[in-house]
């Protein structure tokens, strides 16, 4: 049973309800409305997080009051303009059925970042429209069905498909980029790129094209475009090669549009056998500040996560030609870096700062992510 416990931050106006943290899978968000947002594990669908105000009465209120019972919210608001009131910091138990419905509609969102299927396929508004509409999200429904309405012709015309993937190729790639052990590492965060951009691989390896040009110092940096991007967009995009540890950009440059691929070339600053501990990463900012060490294994970690989380779907729109055995074997590679990369991050955290936890068991029934099982 998920029981979560409430406080108040009064001088934010905010009550939180805090749950079990999320495991090393990480969280996926949903915004129910304006000052609303909950927070669901990405790996067992579970409720880690309420955030809402105390001081009005929030637009998401009534589906609250059903996720948690009857005025459940309200006494927990007047609880918090009012501290003295003891009983209404009882925990709550989410209702479990509803609890589902909008953790789906969370990971769904969460997928969609990520996945090599773009973001303009009919298929993640379809679903997303039936999943807001299973949890009672009536309004936002009808917003995703005006979007596919408008879209339909556009999107007919993108051809969003992607072509298929190899996960026995990706899988063999993974095994020998671990032999390898390249000293240059790299990572590309959704967050830090514009949505729809670039194209995703089945893992952080894959996001990625880094290569050595033979006896120098230069990186070949290649990263596949999405279908019907405009090339313009690429322009205020930027590879960076970065030392974390320092927070410092050691250099940069523009991606060239090659074909189906944005190109860029930079200079290591070390040979590449002293290289170690440097970063390539995509940015939309080109003056961002550099992340810590820390931050960038927690992002490739959940990117692991990510890309395990997808092979146990095994979605046969993505790679058609692949067996049940590849999509394991590239679930349990995935899941195996995500726990190095974690491991990696909690030697570089700060005291106080508490690690994720390791999933156990097989993941929650999510979403189907209809755009990756058909993706036509």
């Amino acid at each position: 049973m998920n029981v979560l416990t409430p406080s108040f931050e009064p001088n934010a106006g905010l009550v939180i309800l805090e749950g079990c943290p999320a495991g090393m899978a990480g969280e996926a968000g949903l915004a129910l409305a304006a000052g609303t947002d909950l927070a669901f594990d990405r790996f067992d669908g579970h409720l880690v997080r309420v955030v809402t105000g105390i001081e009005r009465e929030p637009a998401a209120a009534p589906l609250l009051d059903r996720l948690f019972g009857e005025r459940a919210m309200s006494a927990l608001r007047a609880a918090g303009v009012s501290p003295a009131a003891p009983a209404a910091l009882t925990p709550l138990t989410p209702e479990p059925v509803l609890s589902a419905a909008l953790s789906s509609l969370a990971r769904l969102n969460a997928f969609r970042d990520t996945s090599p299927v773009p973001r303009q396929s009919r298929w993640w508004t379809i679903e997303s429209a039936i999943l807001a509409e299973q949890a009672g999200l009536h309004g936002r429904a009808l917003v995703e069905m005006d979007v596919l309405r408008g879209g339909l012709a556009l999107c007919e015309h993108a051809q969003s498909c992607v072509p298929p993937l190899d996960v026995a190729a990706e899988i063999a790639d993974l095994e020998k980029a671990t032999v390898r052990q390249s000293r240059v590492q790299w990572v590309v965060d959704p967050a830090l790129i514009p949505a729809g951009l670039f194209r995703f691989g089945l893992s952080p390896h894959s996001d990625l094209i880094v290569r050595q040009v033979s006896d120098t110092r230069q990186l070949i940096i290649e990263a596949t475009l999405a279908p019907g991007v405009r090339t313009s967009d690429i322009g205020q995009c930027r590879v960076r090669l970065v030392n974390p540890a320092e927070r410092r950009v050691l250099t940069q440059a523009p991606l060239q549009v090659c074909g189906s691929r944005a190109r860029s070339q930079i200079q290591l600053p070390v040979p590449m056998d002293e290289a170690e501990g440097l970063w390539v990463e995509l940015v939309g900012d080109p003056g961002r500040p550099v992340s810590s060490l820390m931050q960038h294994l927690t992002r490739r970690a959940l990117r692991w996560a990510d890309a395990a989380l997808r092979a146990a779907r095994a979605p046969k729109g993505l790679a058609p030609k692949a067996t049940a055995a590849d999509w394991a074997a590239l679930a349990c590679i995935a899941w195996r870096e995500c726990r190095n990369d974690w491991a990696a991050a909690r030697g570089s955290q700060l005291p106080g700062e508490e690690p994720a936890t390791e999933p156990m068991g097989t993941p929650a029934l999510g979403p189907a992510c209809l755009a990756e099982a058909l993706n036509d």
